[in-house]
């Protein structure tokens, strides 16, 4: 797992970087050459989704995601696990329909052949972020499930290391 964190982070930070040089790029060019460079969008606009869908699984493994605490904090213990059990059956479910749909919208755009309008580049490509990202959702929900069953619900606060 210390492998797929790296990978992610990687990945992630080089798309972002790249993204933002892209964007950087064309403002300078739009407003102080005065050339306006259209596939940029195209490509930065990639670039940042392919990131953000990346973050997805990053923010699940550092539990990041947007949360509602106000009746978990006022419900038992026996009734967290059940709640958090819960979480991970919808979001191993969750996990597997972003794959299936992802598959499903990459193999159509490919059947279809399409492109993108200013740069050419084959739709598909960029569809293909969806079973990629559903694939580590499903990872990290399938570790997250591994750790409660065997070290109990997480603890909440600022502290979410697993208890031991």
């Amino acid at each position: 797992m210390k492998i797929l964190t790296i990978i992610e982070n990687t990945i992630s930070a080089i798309l972002f970087m790249a993204g933002i040089g892209i964007s950087l790029y064309s403002v300078f060019m739009r407003y102080v050459v005065g050339h306006s460079q259209s596939w940029a969008t195209e490509i930065f606009t990639m670039l940042l989704v392919w990131a953000i869908f990346i973050g997805f699984s990053t923010a699940l493994r550092e539990d990041k995601h947007i949360s509602i605490d106000i009746l978990y904090d006022r419900v038992g213990a026996t009734m967290k696990k059940i709640c958090e059990l819960a979480t991970l059956i919808f979001g191993i479910a969750f996990s597997m329909f972003f794959i299936w749909a992802g598959y499903e919208v990459v193999v159509a755009a490919y059947e279809q052949g399409s492109r993108t309008i200013d740069v050419g580049f084959p739709i598909w490509i960029s569809y293909l972020i969806m079973p990629i990202a559903g694939i580590l959702l499903l990872i990290r929900f399938i570790e997250k499930a591994y750790k409660f069953f065997r070290y109990g619900p997480i603890k909440k606060g600022a502290d979410t290391e697993w208890q031991q």
